[in-house]
């Protein structure tokens, strides 16, 4: 198994990055299986090396919890527009707790406002982290007008969406649009055909791997091959 000190660095700039060459990163796992200490560890981690004053992290938490430990001190997880966009504006990470009443709307809502301010800061760059992203986009539903916005159009506007689902989100707006996949449980076998046609990235052969040492990960850049990882912080 490859171990996770030896990738961290190159791992880091490839989920975190924001440039107009990377499209957008999908993680995905099963609750317990570790994707939410990695994404927290792992931002962190990116945060301290990046200086960038124009550099925006955000994360989007519709269960109301999580991703606190990226914000300062004195911060805390937002709650209405006027908070969200105030705290992208001063701030270099803000976590968005929407209210479950209008969830869909409110998630819209902030892409949109990403791209408004975006438009007034060509200067600005945001990663984006769309948590429980199952909820939003599926292929038994179509994607609202801002997801579709967002997977099409982010990358020229410096805007750039980490997924995380519970398993490999199959929206027809992604396919295409997906660089990096990081996998801590494997997707239920009937995905396994799709994600090699829409990856090129079958799961299988890390099934046993990944189930037999807990928190361990698959990490996948479409343009090489997938490397099976330590969990996060293992020697």
């Amino acid at each position: 198994m490859t171990s996770h000190l030896k990738e961290m660095k190159i791992m880091l700039n490839e989920i975190y990055e924001v440039d107009k060459a990377k499209l957008n990163v999908m993680v995905w796992g099963q609750a317990g299986s570790g994707k939410s200490f990695f994404l927290e560890h792992t931002a962190g981690k990116y945060l301290q090396g990046n200086t960038d004053p124009y550099y925006r992290m955000v994360a989007i938490a519709p269960k109301g919890e999580g991703y606190e430990s990226l914000l300062g001190k004195k911060e805390k997880p937002v709650n209405n527009m006027d908070d969200f966009a105030k705290s992208v504006q001063k701030q270099r990470v803000t976590v968005f707790y929407p209210s479950m009443a209008g969830l869909d709307e409110q998630v819209d809502q902030a892409i949109n406002t990403l791209f408004d301010l975006r438009e007034q800061n060509p200067d600005l760059k945001v990663a984006l982290i769309i948590d429980d992203a199952q909820v939003f986009l599926s292929s038994r539903k179509a994607a609202s007008d801002a997801h579709k916005r967002l997977a099409l159009t982010g990358r020229s506007r410096g805007l750039r969406a980490i997924y995380v689902s519970h398993n490999i989100v199959f929206a027809r707006e992604l396919e295409g649009q997906i660089t990096h996949l990081v996998g801590f449980s494997n997707p239920n076998p009937i995905y396994y055909k799709q994600a090699i046609e829409r990856f090129d990235f079958d799961p299988a052969p890390f099934q046993d791997d990944i189930n037999s040492k807990k928190y361990s990960f698959v990490y996948y850049d479409v343009t090489k091959e997938p490397i099976l990882m330590s969990p996060i912080g293992e020697e």
